[in-house]
């Protein structure tokens, strides 16, 4: 859920790493899904597409980018990630927990936890609640440790299901919305299948839309990028 600037990949990283899940307490081995994601910022358009192959086992995630292309992102549970670029036979390596597809924030849905979105698991505590026609509105405090990132975090839900989500600064003003929709569901859990996300920078602002779709669980996730490994001959790059 914070932002993650120690590795220098390309800007979809940080939404990716949003479905890096852990199944453990699901009935789900494997799943695959499609990817695509739009950022506007200054007038201009980043488009962003891919497909994903996510393991249980290992926490192994595959990232095969169609656009822009040559590009194979590998990361998992502890926080190993590869990057491989396959016209130029090259890869990056990094290792990190902010990297671990442990630390993904759409895992809370795979895992049911919709009531906190994890924020108790950082150490945010819950300090109010309202009820607004059929909305649930609670506010969340950060830990200490957090006091310099933020003041507070504000969570919306409706039907049991978190649809909003605002972040302000330590300064009060707010820096961040997130708003999820077009909820999917798969055996035990509901995905959300669209992510919107404001990031406010001053007086300027930076929106992604990342939308899920063609999403395949357990015997139906069939594909060879499972089981993808970075060639023995590909040369290593800082």
């Amino acid at each position: 859920m914070f932002m993650r600037n120690h590795f220098p990949l390309p800007t979809i990283v940080i939404f990716l790493l949003f479905i890096l899940v852990s199944f453990d307490q699901m009935s789900v081995d494997k799943i695959m899904m499609h990817m695509e994601s739009q950022s506007l910022h200054g007038g201009k358009v980043v488009k962003i597409e891919a497909e994903l192959f996510f393991q249980v086992v290992d926490g192994r995630m595959i990232t095969r980018y169609i656009q822009p292309a040559n590009q194979v992102m590998i990361t998992n549970n502890k926080g190993e990630v590869a990057l491989y670029n396959e016209k130029e036979k090259t890869v990056v390596y990094r290792q990190g927990h902010e990297y671990s597809t442990e630390t993904g924030l759409i895992q809370f849905f795979l895992q049911g936890k919709t009531l906190d979105l994890g924020l108790s698991g950082f150490g945010f505590q819950q300090m109010s609640t309202e009820f607004k026609d059929n909305l649930v509105i609670t506010e969340w405090f950060p830990p200490s440790s957090l006091y310099h990132l933020y003041n507070r975090i504000e969570l919306v839900h409706e039907d049991f299901m978190p649809i909003f989500v605002a972040y302000y600064d330590a300064t009060r003003k707010l820096a961040k919305k997130v708003y999820y929709s077009d909820f999917q569901y798969f055996g035990d859990v509901y995905l959300p299948g669209l992510v919107t996300e404001f990031n406010y920078i001053g007086n300027d602002s930076i929106i992604n839309r990342i939308r899920f779709s063609e999403i395949k669980v357990n015997h139906q996730a069939v594909s060879p990028w499972f089981n993808f490994e970075i060639p023995s001959d590909a040369k290593l790059r800082n």
